[in-house]
């Protein structure tokens, strides 16, 4: 599966994407060499990515990494975010509803001791899910739903009291 996209008056193909509506996260593109090597430079510089109507750029506060493989004189490029893809960053992308991944996440970046038992809570209690705009696979796993995840409320010792309180938490 792959759309057509443009950056300017150039045509290029996306095999897959992780975006917010007008920041990408994750982007799989292929094409001729020269015409993906000129593209992939205009949007390191910040240039937007048009994809059927969703138009996308990088984050502008963000770093990003880019993957390059030639084949058959097809040239593949992943950019990406890779903050957003390690625990070491305020926010962090969740492919589904991987709560493992989550909570790894929210312990990395917190003080508060945690329970591995505890993860569903913190998926529907403690963070703050915006829902992603996604297509595509990474290696072979189909990005079909992918969050952008946060603590909801930095005070996470506050709320692990009072869910161990309610009998929420054990």
């Amino acid at each position: 599966m792959y759309k057509e996209a443009k950056v300017g008056h150039a045509t290029f193909y996306v095999n897959a994407l992780i975006a917010n509506g007008w920041n990408f996260y994750f982007l799989s593109m292929f094409g001729r060499p020269s015409l993906i090597k000129a593209v992939s430079a205009a949007i390191a510089q910040g240039r937007y990515v048009q994809i059927g109507k969703l138009e996308v750029s990088k984050p502008l506060s963000s770093g990003i990494k880019i993957l390059t493989q030639s084949l058959d004189g097809i040239c593949h490029k992943v950019i990406y975010v890779p903050e957003y893809f390690q625990n070491t960053g305020i926010s962090r992308i969740v492919l589904g509803e991987d709560l493992d991944t989550a909570f790894d996440f929210v312990d990395s970046i917190t003080s508060t001791p945690l329970k591995r038992e505890w993860k569903q809570w913190l998926w529907n209690e403690v963070l703050e899910k915006e829902e992603l705009t996604c297509f595509g696979n990474i290696g072979d796993i189909e990005l079909n739903q992918a969050y952008l995840v946060r603590l909801y409320d930095t005070n996470l010792d506050d709320l692990v009291l009072e869910g161990i309180r309610s009998g929420k938490l054990n």
